[in-house]
């Protein structure tokens, strides 16, 4: 599912989204950004590639919290990369509880959890390699291009749904709202509204963004204690990177991320145990949704470790095993039919010239021959072709 949109009217084809995009996800067709849902990882590279501010990913708003009996709001260790002090994050606390909801809840243990669980597996694990999955924008990118791989992904739910089943439970008898605070575009798809997601436990995403002007309007010298989880902290900070085992490799950065990735797909990283990836640079304080930058919030992080606390109550594997998702007919497809369609992307990628120029609308002549053998093009839409058959006629 994609949860970015496309606003303008009118697309003046500069292209660059179309560039800009790791998954080929966006084609241009009739005047308009297309954004394909099937290809779609929700990285975010296309919203700070358009200069016209064409494309944007949005969340639900406080309004939301009006249509429940009780309304909880889940909030990320990220929010605080923003804080340099201990002081600062309990001023940026007492603000968020002047937002309205009825409770708040701080992720930090449960990131602390997956943190120490992670490790655990690490030690365990008889595996050659494992790969982390605390991203959502990761595992749709190892999940879309790089399957091969996904029975090396750690097999655990991320924090926030965690947090959310256990609220869950806990007010089973209430029409309680769990609304999620998010630092990147990939979060806003761990919740139902606005873009369908009927799996999970969160109601609402929330851009953090989007009421960066309102929090900051609230900030006062009034302080609410701030419940910091140090294993919490590394997590969103550093994943495993913290760690200078020899065997650890981070990689930051969706470019860089697709490198390491392409290196493990054909076994090219034999003396790396454990990936530990984010699409963000500096993990999830790097998030686009997030004020600041990741520098000096990997600073600031640095410092409020400081203060924080360790892990205060440990959750059993079993609790934090990943639910596993039914795969659509398209993934269950027998190897045949999958060599079937591979066959007929050659045969129009032969006819293609092969210039990528992106007259098409298509981002490759790659692109272009996958949708001509679903069915969805024809070789005559290529504009060079096209030209060339003028031209000789």
């Amino acid at each position: 599912m994609s949860v970015i949109s496309y606003t303008l009217h009118h697309c003046i084809k500069c292209m660059h989204c179309l560039r800009s995009c790791p998954t080929e996800a966006i084609t241009i067709r009739n005047e308009r950004v297309n954004i394909s849902a099937e290809k779609c990882i929700n990285c975010g590279k296309c919203i700070s590639g358009c200069q016209h501010a064409g494309l944007t990913a949005k969340g639900s708003t406080l309004v939301d919290k009006e249509n429940y009996e009780y309304s909880v709001c889940l909030v990320p260790t990220s929010i605080y990369a923003d804080c340099s002090s201990l002081e600062e994050a309990e001023k940026l606390n007492a603000a968020l509880e002047k937002l309205g909801f009825d409770e708040l809840v701080y992720l930090g243990e449960y990131e602390g959890n997956v943190y120490s669980r992670v490790n655990e597996a690490l030690e365990k694990s008889e595996h050659r390699l494992i790969i982390s999955s605390f991203c959502p924008t990761i595992n749709r990118l190892i999940e879309t291009q790089y399957p091969m791989l996904m029975e090396c992904q750690v097999d655990f739910e991320l924090p926030a749904v965690l947090a959310a089943k256990d609220l869950r439970r806990k007010y089973a008898d209430k029409n309680c709202g769990i609304f999620l605070l998010c630092e990147c575009p990939s979060k806003l798809a761990l919740a139902k509204y606005p873009y369908g997601n009927q799996t999970t436990e969160i109601d609402h995403a929330i851009s953090i963004v989007d009421y960066f002007p309102l929090i900051n309007g609230l900030r006062s010298e009034q302080r609410a204690p701030a419940q910091l989880c140090a294993e919490g902290i590394k997590l969103v900070a550093t994943g495993l990177g913290s760690r200078f085992d020899k065997q650890i490799l981070s990689v930051n950065g969706l470019d860089k991320v697709i490198k390491a990735l392409e290196l493990a797909e054909f076994g090219l990283l034999k003396e790396v145990k454990y990936l530990s990836l984010s699409a963000c640079y500096n993990g999830c304080i790097g998030g686009q949704f997030l004020w600041g930058n990741s520098f000096n919030g990997r600073i600031n992080m640095h410092e409020l470790l400081k203060e924080a606390k360790p892990l205060q109550h440990e959750f059993s594997l079993a609790s934090m095993a990943r639910t596993k998702e039914n795969y659509d007919e398209k993934k269950k497809s027998s190897m045949a039919d999958r060599m079937k369609r591979f066959r007929a992307i050659n045969e129009a990628f032969d006819y293609l010239p092969g210039y990528d120029c992106g007259a098409c609308g298509f981002p490759s002549c790659r692109a272009m021959a996958e949708a001509i053998a679903d069915g969805h093009q024809s070789i005559k839409d290529c504009r060079i072709l096209g030209k060339r058959e003028t031209d000789e006629s």
